[in-house]
């Protein structure tokens, strides 16, 4: 498993501070990856590595993937990411899915309020253009204590009453597969 996610073999008798993030990664990924699991669980993999070291274990996770026929739930802050791995996608608000659907889809014809401007907060690496929109208004409310009706309705500029009253179901909303959780829309 050490040569499959990429470490030589002399690595076995290391420490563990005498790896790198990445290096560490790796093992965690062998770690998982050992009894050949038929689901794997990658809780934000990437989000304290540099960009190239990403790339690098975004490529292994995928190869390993096909490789080994493993389902992967794919769990990033990073839409980019998010967007070059997966097939589906499942946004959430304060614990609750609120769109679903295939990444394509979604990011092209989003649903949800909250998934849109996730969307747009995608930071462009384009210095000349300018930020495209000014953010959310308001807090996010506290998980343990979330408003009632929709969670999303104190920051969303299209909440209506209903919103303040009832929470959404998770239903077909724009097309094949296409979910969201949203009154308006």
């Amino acid at each position: 498993m050490i040569e499959l996610v990429g470490l030589s073999p002399d690595s076995v008798g290391r420490y563990p501070h005498e790896f790198s993030g990445g290096q560490r990664q790796r093992i965690g990924i062998a770690r998982a990856i050992i009894l050949h699991p038929e689901f794997l669980v990658a809780d934000e993999p990437v989000s304290a590595l540099d960009v190239s070291i990403q790339a690098q274990i975004l490529n292994l996770l995928m190869d390993l993937k096909g490789h080994l026929s493993f389902t992967m739930l794919f769990i990033s802050h990073d839409l980019r990411v998010v967007r070059s791995i997966c097939d589906r996608v499942a946004v959430m608000y304060l614990g609750r899915v609120v769109e679903e659907g295939k990444v394509e889809d979604l990011y092209q014809r989003p649903v949800h309020p909250y998934t849109e401007e996730l969307i747009r907060a995608i930071p462009e690496p384009d210095p000349e253009l300018s930020i495209r929109g000014e953010g959310l208004p308001g807090e996010v409310p506290s998980p343990m204590n979330p408003p009632p009706g929709c969670a999303f309705h104190p920051r969303c500029p299209l909440a209506k009453d209903i919103c303040r009253q009832h929470t959404p179901e998770l239903a077909e909303r724009a097309g094949e597969g296409q979910r969201a959780a949203c009154h308006v829309r």
